[in-house]
């Protein structure tokens, strides 16, 4: 048997080729058949739910008892790996077309606003996120941190925010969870879905950019 400090058993993922540890310890994802690294995993999370997998006809509604259950456990190997080629493929687009302008940007696939309680969040956030927009996009290039100063890309105008909050999607946690805990990371990387909040209440529409130059 390897010792408790031997090396360390890798294996390429399936879907980027990528080296992933094996392990009891490993941070890979299991999914229908197979295993999948971290970073693929983050580029769909938050993106594909449970209801819009079902829509892609990966699996029926009635094989899951509750919408918390993780969607990746019913994709294959080759549904993620035909998903994140069309993401790469939408991501080398973008960054063809605005990476010279722009060193970090996200594109907008769902925007909502939020007026969170003071039981939830406490006063002080509650107040400053009252009515504030929120984001959710994959991070195409760079990174984006709490408190930087960005702008929102629309029809070619841009208009100045602030990032209020970073929140990567991970996991199976939904936004509001996230949001309450108020213990994730207050950065998101490029290859990573993640919920930005922003120090605004309207401007931001499908599509649009959040960027930094």
């Amino acid at each position: 048997m390897m010792g408790l400090f031997g090396k360390k058993k890798t294996e390429p993922c399936p879907v980027c080729g990528r080296e992933m540890d094996s392990g009891i310890l490993s941070n890979s994802k299991a999914v229908a058949d197979g295993i999948i690294c971290h970073d693929c995993e983050l580029m769909l999370r938050g993106k594909f739910d449970v209801e819009t997998i079902v829509e892609f006809g990966f699996f029926d509604i009635n094989d899951v008892k509750e919408k918390r259950h993780d969607p990746l456990r019913y994709m294959t190997v080759g549904q993620i790996k035909s998903l994140i080629e069309k993401l790469r493929e939408t991501q080398a687009k973008a960054v063809a077309d605005f990476g010279g302008t722009y060193r970090s940007f996200l594109t907008a696939d769902e925007v909502f606003m939020i007026t969170p309680k003071a039981t939830e969040v406490g006063l002080k956030r509650a107040k400053e996120m009252k009515n504030k927009l929120v984001v959710r996009g994959l991070v195409q290039s760079g990174s984006f941190c709490k408190g930087d100063a960005a702008v929102i890309v629309h029809d070619g105008n841009e208009i100045p925010v602030t990032v209020l909050d970073v929140i990567p999607c991970e996991g199976v946690v939904d936004f509001k969870t996230s949001l309450q805990s108020n213990m994730h990371k207050k950065e998101a990387a490029a290859d990573t879905n993640a919920w930005l909040i922003l120090d605004v209440s309207s401007g931001v529409k499908d599509g649009d950019l959040i960027a930094i130059r």
